[in-house]
Formats: structure tokens, sequence, C-alpha cells
């Protein structure tokens, strides 16, 4: 490896290269995002372009393993799903100091935009449609698993959203016992973490689906709430009822299986995806309080709509 990216990582390149048959000069650059991972892009001569994820602690065997087999099943009906690049031994990833490491393909793309929402629906009604037997993921805690984060140290800009941060913690909690006891959505195959920054798009269609660390068996109207989230807003949090029923509409459609008498849940479990990151941020690797700040006036906004 002829670049010094890797050197947070000793005698890190030369046991990829060891356990996949890699050859020749490299060098790696190191991609924006990875809240969970550190992620590289890795040139090779002769070579197309891979991605090395280095994932950080905490981490299980079993929920890597249960990954994996997930993503490798899913990518033969949606190749968008970037199946791990097996090793010589046909292994998919290893133990470095600690950390997961694994190979994927690099795909072209840049990340998906507003105006790429019906591309983004689309394959969302695909995913949540494949064929993939899912069963619950081991050694993993569901993001609306109960009880949800205690509120955490914030900055002292965040003093005046602090009763509402207590008292929508508390109302939020009450919320997901009534879904999972009286509602009980339909679960299967879900993300959990369908945004820009985890959708490649090219020339109008979704080219890769990125970082998996959140998928789960879970409720598929959860999934489809915050994916329409992500790009059915407005900058100022706003939801327009006609761009959120088109992306619906686009979702079913492509095979989207949620049914019609849970969207009254959307725009509540909206709500419920800002909160959470809210109350996850002050426990997050890299705190974005701005975004977080944005994310309460979103809540706020939202609250004021019709579900």
């Amino acid at each position: 490896m002829h670049d010094d990216v890797l050197a947070d990582f000793p005698y890190l390149w030369d046991a990829v290269c060891q356990r996949y048959g890699l050859r020749g000069r490299s060098t790696a650059t190191r991609l924006t995002g990875g809240y969970a991972n550190d992620v590289l892009r890795v040139d090779q001569d002769g070579h197309a372009p891979v991605v090395l994820h280095i994932k950080r602690p905490p981490s299980s065997a079993a929920s890597m393993d249960w990954e994996h087999r997930l993503v490798r099943a899913v990518s033969t009906e949606l190749p968008e799903a970037l199946a791990p690049r097996p090793a010589l031994d046909g292994s998919t990833w290893f133990w470095h100091n600690n950390r997961p490491v694994w190979l994927v393909p690099w795909a072209d793309g840049v990340p998906a935009a507003h105006a790429d929402r019906h591309a983004v629906a689309v394959e969302v009604g695909r995913l949540h449609s494949c064929g993939v037997r899912v069963s619950k993921r081991p050694d993993h805690r569901r993001l609306l698993q109960l009880p949800l984060p205690a509120v955490g140290p914030y900055p002292s800009e965040f003093d005046a959203w602090q009763p509402l941060i207590h008292h929508e913690r508390g109302k939020l909690g009450r919320l997901v016992e009534w879904i999972d006891r009286d509602r009980r959505p339909m679960t299967g195959l879900t993300h959990n973490d369908i945004f820009a920054g985890n959708v490649l798009v090219r020339g109008g269609r979704v080219s890769a689906v990125l970082d998996w660390e959140e998928a789960e068996l879970d409720w598929l109207v959860w999934d489809l709430a915050s994916a329409m989230l992500s790009f059915c807003s407005s900058q100022g949090g706003e939801l327009n009822r006609d761009v959120m029923n088109d992306f619906v509409r686009a979702y079913r459609a492509a095979g989207g299986p949620v049914p019609p008498e849970e969207d009254d849940l959307l725009v509540p479990l909206a709500r419920t995806r800002l909160l959470l990151e809210v109350l996850r941020a002050p426990y997050d690797r890299h705190p974005q309080w701005d975004r977080q700040l944005a994310s309460l006036r979103a809540f706020t906004i939202l609250s004021g709509t019709a579900g």
C-alpha cells in the first residue's frame, strides 16, 4: 500500500492482500460518512476499485455473519445491494485488531437527491418485496427497541429544547408500545437507514444501497416512513402531502407490501425517526449538533401535520 491513509491500521492491507490474493501497487482514499465504519476506496493497478470497510466496535461475529448472508442473498434479486467480496477461503469478513474488515465492489454514482425520490421509492418497494427470508438479527438492538436511549448530555444550544425532549421521549415510548400491541404492523426485511448518503444513483436509477449495519426484521412501515422523511421533506422540515403520496404510490407500484391501512402511521413514525436521532446523538461517534437542532425544528413542524 503506497499511501498513508492506512497509517492508523498497521499491517491491515498486508492482511487484506493475503486473504484476498491481491497484488500490485494500491492507493487508498478515505470516503465520507462512515458513522459505524471507517470506509476507504482502494485502487489497485490492473483491478477494479473496491471499498474497504473497517467496522468500529462493538461488533458481534453472529451479527456480522447474519448481515453478510443477508446482503449476499438480497443481491441476487437487487444487485444494488453490494455483496461482500469472498476471500480465498470463502469467508466474507475477518477480524483485525478486534474490528471486522471486509471488501465490497465499488459502485459508480452520486448520493440520491430529493429529485431522485421516485427511484428511491421504487428501490424500497423492491427491497421490501424481495423473496429473501429474514430471521431476527442476533446480538443487535432494534432502533425502536424499548427502553429508548436516555436523554444524554447536549450542548448549551439545546437548553431551551430540554423540556420538549424529555416530554416527547415519554410519549414516544407509549406510541411504540401502542403500535406493537394494538396495530402489529407488517414485518419483513428493513434496511433502517435509507437516506441520501446510503443510496447512490446513476442515470436516474439507483446504482447502490450501502451500509446494512441497521438491517433487521422489523416493521416495514417504519422503514418506509424513514425513507419518506429523508426524500419528501423540505429543508424546513415540512412534509408535502402530495409528494408523500406520490412516494408511497411509487413504492406500491414496485411491489412494496405495506398495506394502505398502515398509512396513518407514516407521519407519526417520521416524527419518531427525528426524535430518535436526537436521542441517539449524544452517543454518536461524531455528533452533528446543527443537524439535530434542525431535526427538533422539523419534529415540531411535523407535530402539526395530519397523520
